[in-house]
């Protein structure tokens, strides 16, 4: 049997993929996952953040439709509590969140959403084939041999959405960089009701969590896909970095942190789109720290390019990275 589509990954990349081809009738749809559940990787080791405004040409029409789509809560839970994105407004950020300081653009509409609810809509339905990873894929006449740790199946179209694998799945400069989050122990200052804080400029966010903030320093640490080792200065990096730009949020004391991972392209734009070398392969892959906030948007651009040869965003094609 020839699939119409296998797609790698069911992280959101290929789950939102999947979830926008079923709606417009595909039902021959394959989804390969090298864990036992989704969402193990980049996909499951975010922030949860929903923020519009980007400030990146390449990003800002995929975060505005997709955050217009999880606003709505039709997909997962949403809690709309608004942004302060400092170094691109000018409102005082210590009206929203008094021991903050800085100037800040207000997003209202800005929030977080049930990332695993979200993913687990995308997948609802969906053939996924868990503990199954892809080994290598060839031509076999007028479609792909797909070999994996499950056997060989063939498809007409590949969907490359491996997230930090997506790289070397195929062979594009696409790479992960690892980033650090932390979450406090509780702290009677701080008001659950507070929005996200993001200062663009010198990379340090916090939002209320668990009773106490959720910061992260903003780092980028290059690293193997799946390999989330703690750089052993990284609390240091987010103390010297909270007093140096937020120095009045109080004394913090972690309780727990963990590594992302976050994949970009060599010029930091999505690929989204044909393979120029094989035109079975489709990417979508190279989502950075939008991933969560575009998915619904990402997964209708590649819907209609597989369906309806759309092309309109063709500064995401993967022929850009290529010699």
């Amino acid at each position: 049997m020839t699939h119409e589509y296998v797609i790698v990954g069911a992280g959101l990349a290929g789950a939102t993929t999947a979830f926008h081809l079923a709606r417009r009738g595909v039902s021959d749809i394959v989804l390969l996952e090298q864990e036992t559940t989704p969402g193990v990787h980049s996909s499951g080791r975010n922030a949860c953040f929903i923020r519009e405004h980007t400030g990146e040409a390449c990003w800002q029409a995929l975060a505005e439709a997709g955050s217009a789509v999880l606003r709505r809560g039709e997909l997962a839970g949403y809690e709309q509590v608004g942004s302060l994105l400092i170094g691109l407004g000018d409102e005082d950020v210590s009206r929203w969140v008094p021991p903050a300081r800085g100037r800040a653009m207000w997003c209202p509409g800005d929030g977080i959403s049930d990332v695993a609810a979200l993913l687990a809509t995308y997948l609802e339905g969906r053939d996924v084939r868990y503990g199954c990873r892809l080994l290598s894929y060839e031509r076999d006449g007028d479609a792909l041999r797909i070999e994996t740790t499950q056997g060989a199946l063939h498809t007409r179209v590949l969907v490359n959405a491996a997230g930090p694998w997506g790289g070397r799945v195929g062979e594009l400069p696409v790479a992960p960089l690892n980033r650090h989050v932390f979450v406090t122990e509780p702290m009677p200052t701080v008001d659950p009701t507070w929005p996200f804080v993001w200062d663009v400029t010198h990379g340090l966010y916090f939002r209320p969590e668990s009773h106490g903030l959720l910061l992260s320093p903003c780092d980028e640490l290059p690293a193997e896909p799946g390999a989330y080792d703690e750089s052993p200065t990284a609390l240091e990096d987010l103390a010297e970095r909270v007093s140096r730009l937020q120095p009045d949020l109080g004394d913090l004391h972690v309780a727990h942190r963990w590594v992302g991972q976050r994949t970009f392209a060599t010029d930091r734009a999505p690929v989204i789109g044909f393979d120029p070398r094989e035109p079975r392969l489709f990417h979508v892959i190279g989502l950075g720290g939008h991933g969560v906030t575009s998915s619904p948007a990402v997964g209708a651009l590649a819907a209609a390019i597989l369906l309806d040869g759309d092309r309109s965003r063709a500064d995401l094609a993967p022929a850009r990275l290529l010699p």
